[in-house]
């Protein structure tokens, strides 16, 4: 009876594992909407409200949540103390910081930390421009991550109920 049980609680394990890791693509993506939908503000702010940088990542970190929030808010604090210290160095500190804890895809953890240098030099123009070629390329991640979601977590989840149960059978 205790050995059904045990097989039981480990088939049970298996299937658990197979759906945190299901949840954490979804959570990948969800994480990669949510930076889309930032990145489209701060654009919208230099563009129609003729923000700089520095104010519109005050204004951005208004409207979201943490981790980016404080992010920008640092952003901003940095930027407004008028230190000499360039935008990009700023945002690219305050992004690492931010994106530690993320579960984006490492290229899209790089691409995000790397923005600010070549965002923070020119014009509104060319800002929103940079903001708007980062966006596509974004676009272009999470479409090919959606594409990918369906058969990954159909896989994951297949693979892991046969795991439990090839283990079960070996155990028994």
């Amino acid at each position: 009876m205790l050995r059904l049980l045990g097989l039981c609680f480990l088939s049970a394990g298996c299937m658990g594992l197979g759906w945190s890791l299901k949840e954490r693509l979804k959570k990948s993506l969800e994480e990669m909407y949510q930076i889309r939908q930032m990145m489209q503000m701060m654009q919208n702010e230099i563009i129609y409200s003729r923000a700089p940088l520095p104010e519109a990542c005050l204004r951005i970190a208004g409207r979201t949540g943490e981790p980016y929030r404080k992010a920008f808010a640092g952003i901003h604090k940095e930027m407004s103390e008028n230190r000499g210290t360039p935008f990009g160095a700023v945002w690219k500190c305050r992004m690492e910081e931010c994106v530690c804890g993320l579960v984006l895809p490492v290229e899209e953890k790089a691409r995000l930390v790397e923005l600010g240098g070549s965002a923070g030099f020119m014009d509104g123009g060319m800002q929103a421009q940079v903001l708007e070629q980062y966006i596509r390329r974004l676009d272009l991640s999470i479409g090919k991550q959606e594409k990918e979601m369906a058969d990954k977590s159909r896989v994951i989840m297949s693979l892991s109920v046969m795991g439990g149960l090839l283990i079960a059978v070996i155990l028994v």
